[in-house]
């Protein structure tokens, strides 16, 4: 199978999740982020606004607020992501795909405290990735290489081995509700 039939077969699983069951999941995902020495050292934490069943970061980001961490949302500009803040008052706007983004003028200058949570439509058992196709996370990360990465994603969402290319960038660590992979 190549890419995109992988992505698509594991993108139908996903969305025939059941929806309370996968906020369930989510939090304790979250939660078991928390839980991470790479969360407790990171200042800066970048989320993403969940779409089409993906893990939902919503109790991350309360906990985030909690923590006095920054939180930064992606916005999308010409095919470029950048990550913006977000407040608890910052208002939303549409932005790329239809996805929520932050209707701020504050970009993220990364270091190495800040933690980049990323979603993924199919991960491997050593990390390799596929995304939606955009290339936006692989882009952004060969730019900023001192961010600290956690991808999140249902324990379904995890082959054995997938393809990939040069440019695709590895997290450090994936997320599921069975388990941590470092």
């Amino acid at each position: 199978m190549n890419k995109k039939d992988i992505r698509d077969s594991v993108l139908f699983l996903r969305n025939s999740l059941d929806k309370k069951e996968a906020l369930y999941i989510s939090r304790g995902i979250c939660n078991d982020i928390t839980d991470l020495d790479v969360y407790d050292n990171a200042d800066n934490i970048c989320l993403y606004m969940s779409i089409n069943n993906e893990v939902d970061l919503t109790y991350l980001m309360e906990q985030s607020f909690k923590d006095g961490k920054k939180v930064w949302l992606p916005r999308v500009i010409d095919k470029q992501m950048q990550f913006y803040r977000y407040e608890k008052d910052t208002k939303f706007k549409e932005g790329a795909y239809g996805i929520k983004e932050p209707d701020s003028d504050e970009v993220l200058v990364p270091d190495e405290k800040t933690l980049i949570i990323m979603p993924g439509a199919v991960f491997s058992e050593d990390k390799k990735r596929i995304g939606y196709g955009g290339g936006y996370y692989d882009k952004y990360l060969s730019k900023h290489p001192e961010c600290q990465t956690v991808a999140v994603c249902y324990e379904l969402q995890i082959f054995p081995d997938l393809p990939s290319e040069d440019y695709d960038i590895k997290p450090q660590v994936i997320v599921t509700e069975e388990r941590i992979i470092e």
